[in-house]
């Protein structure tokens, strides 16, 4: 008894030790959204990611043949939690770790019982000197600038949003950061064939109560598939992004306008970033991507913003790209109201259009009223 004591000791040691030097926190929400959504066009699917929150490419289209129908949601699901640390070294450095779950998009789960859902990773980083390692946002994209909205995004049409493995260094104002690559290309999915990482600067622009974000990405998109589709191609994208907020008294405008080959970083991948033309050439996707919301406070506990977002894709040869995703938009109205700063309740309505390359109408309405309920701690 008192051998196996003396060892458990010994290993909890090193672990004692190291804790001394390192404080421990955590935080994270738990959220109830509770949606109903009317559709143009026919329906989404029960296990869809469009039923949980905004995701333009899932609004239905049927060229003008589908019925309408309805479904309502109640779900958990984005609820969170996160753990972060703090180590200061033998030198009187800090290392910074942060570890964040959610349940959405995770398989293992379904409403008929138990609503059990796997937790999925959403960031793991650390952060040592002006460098950090690990899974986080895209240094490319601005979350200071995202709208407060009762859907879990909102502005999903016009707004970068990824996150990804990648390496940052920063300095100042002034980021770069090699980061993880990845393509759709049309017809064959996602690929992971290039042979460079995504590229990305950014600069920081503070001026008085007014932030502004300048990013510049440079990519390579790839497919090797001999076997498959004889295709053996790449080309090289680029892309910009302005986004920022600014502040008028108590209210705020937040806006993002983001143009270039950065299909999978806008629309939460609704456009493919590459097609294959005829003669068997890789062409880059030209997106144009943007939104705008103004929020206005009530008073201390009370606030609305409402908010406008699209996206544009303008492909190399529009026979090539027919039944793909040519254009998106969505408007949203809400009411957030917060009795105390740990809990929120809210209330939105947005509407949104989903149309696709053809050479007849294909498109698509959603109308949704989503309700929350957000405890922060």
């Amino acid at each position: 008894m008192r051998k196996t004591s003396a060892i458990l000791l010994a290993a909890a040691l090193p672990m004692a030790v190291q804790a001394a030097n390192t404080e421990f926190s955590y935080g994270g929400y738990i959220k109830l959204d509770a949606m109903m959504s009317t559709y143009s066009d026919g329906d989404i699917a029960a296990a869809s990611a469009g039923r949980d929150f905004y995701v333009p490419a899932t609004t239905p289209t049927s060229g003008g043949t589908g019925e309408e129908t309805s479904s309502v949601d109640f779900n958990a699901k984005s609820s969170r939690i996160n753990f972060k640390t703090v180590t200061t070294t033998d030198s009187g450095e800090k290392v910074t770790g942060f570890v964040e779950m959610d349940f959405l998009l995770a398989p293992g789960g379904n409403e008929i019982v138990s609503n059990s859902y796997n937790p999925r990773l959403r960031h793991a980083f650390f952060t040592y000197n002006n460098l950090t390692f690990g899974q986080t946002w895209s240094t490319f994209m601005n979350v200071g600038a995202l709208p407060e909205t009762v859907d879990f995004l909102g502005v999903s049409d016009g707004t970068v949003f990824n996150r990804q493995a990648q390496i940052r260094y920063t300095m100042g104002d002034f980021q770069f950061a090699l980061e993880n690559p990845e393509s759709t290309v049309a017809g064959t999915g996602v690929t992971d064939d290039a042979g460079l990482p995504d590229i990305v600067a950014r600069y920081n622009i503070k001026a008085g109560d007014h932030a502004f974000t300048v990013a510049a990405i440079a990519r390579q998109m790839a497919i090797q598939d001999g076997v498959k589709d004889g295709v053996d191609e790449s080309t090289n994208g680029f892309g910009i992004s302005l986004s920022g907020v600014v502040k008028l008294g108590a209210d705020d405008l937040k806006f993002s306008y983001t143009n270039g080959n950065v299909s999978r970083y806008v629309g939460l991948g609704a456009v493919n970033d590459a097609t294959v033309s005829a003669n068997g050439d890789l062409e880059a996707t030209t997106v144009s991507a943007a939104f705008v919301a103004y929020r206005h406070f009530w008073n201390d506990k009370m606030r609305s913003t409402i908010a406008y977002s699209m996206l544009d894709a303008d492909y190399d040869d529009d026979t090539i790209a027919a039944g793909l995703v040519e254009s998106s938009t969505s408007t949203r109205l809400n009411l957030m109201y917060s009795p105390t700063k740990e809990v929120t309740y809210g209330v939105e309505y947005s509407m949104a259009t989903l149309e696709k390359v053809t050479t007849t109408k294909n498109e698509g309405d959603m109308n949704r009223l989503h309700f929350t309920a957000k405890y922060s701690f």
